[in-house]
């Protein structure tokens, strides 16, 4: 069962609007006050503290209270919710927790709906500068209400790439990708959160984003958003790997998609 109208969509839009602006209003009474946080380093530069695992609580109450035969595939908790379920949620309640206990700005809270291999809506927060990015199958993308589009850049060497990284990815291969984007004349953008990124892309701040590996909760709101804001992304997660182990993403403007996957031998 899949759910293609934007009639199908509104319930579940609103009640992740309501759910994400809740998650931010808490993230942001605990923000700056870094001594009264219970923090775990998780892995490698990959921390998690009270904030987060609340958010996530806030956020999981709301929309298992309005959709119980939804899935729930959250950072903090990983998957729940009905085996059989047509419609999993994919939750971040802070992406960027990083920047965020260290009073960087740039950390957002991620809610996207996924369903038999499509993102269908995704709602993406930043409660810092109450930026509210939304989209989904047969709505358009917006910031605030107001429409967003990707960017029309089709060539490398005039585009702001946005380029992730983490530990579960070789060196080498990013360095890989690194060395053949530069010599294609490419510059790169990087804010520390994989999540407001792709929002970025979605409103053409930056041309493109690229990672080889990236967590379903951080990955499909962005690209709900990126596709009802006229961009082009792979397919989430490829055909026989789990959501839950997550997968590549790129996602990029029609016309500088195709050039990207070349370079990049990722189709």
């Amino acid at each position: 069962m899949t759910y293609r109208s934007a009639d199908a969509h509104s319930a579940r839009f609103a009640a992740a609007i309501t759910a994400a602006r809740a998650a931010g209003a808490l993230l942001v009474s605990h923000y700056g006050k870094l001594e009264r946080l219970d923090i775990e380093q998780k892995g490698l530069n990959d921390f998690v503290s009270n904030a987060d695992r609340e958010a996530e609580d806030v956020i999981w109450r709301l929309l298992g209270d309005a959709f119980p035969q939804d899935g729930f595939l959250g950072e903090e908790t990983g998957l729940s919710g009905p085996p059989d379920a047509a419609l999993i949620w994919c939750v971040d309640p802070l992406d960027g927790t990083s920047n965020f206990l260290k009073g960087a700005h740039n950390w957002c809270v991620s809610i996207g709906l996924w369903s038999a291999g499509e993102p269908l809506l995704g709602v993406i927060y930043d409660p810092i500068r109450d930026e509210l990015f939304t989209g989904a199958q047969e709505m358009a993308a917006t910031c605030n209400g107001r429409p967003i589009h990707v960017s029309a850049i089709d060539r490398l060497d005039k585009a702001a790439l946005g380029l992730g990284h983490n530990h579960r990815v070789r060196p080498t291969d990013f360095a890989a990708d690194m060395e053949k984007l530069v010599a294609a004349g490419a510059s790169f953008r990087q804010v520390g959160a994989g999540a407001l990124m792709l929002a970025y892309t979605a409103a053409g701040r930056v041309d493109s984003y690229f990672e080889r590996h990236m967590w379903a909760w951080d990955a499909v709101a962005g690209l709900a958003i990126i596709r009802a804001a006229g961009g082009v992304s792979a397919p989430y997660p490829r055909d026989g790997i789990d959501l839950r182990k997550g997968d590549r993403v790129i996602a990029a403007g029609p016309a500088l998609y195709p050039i990207l996957t070349d370079i990049l031998h990722q189709q």
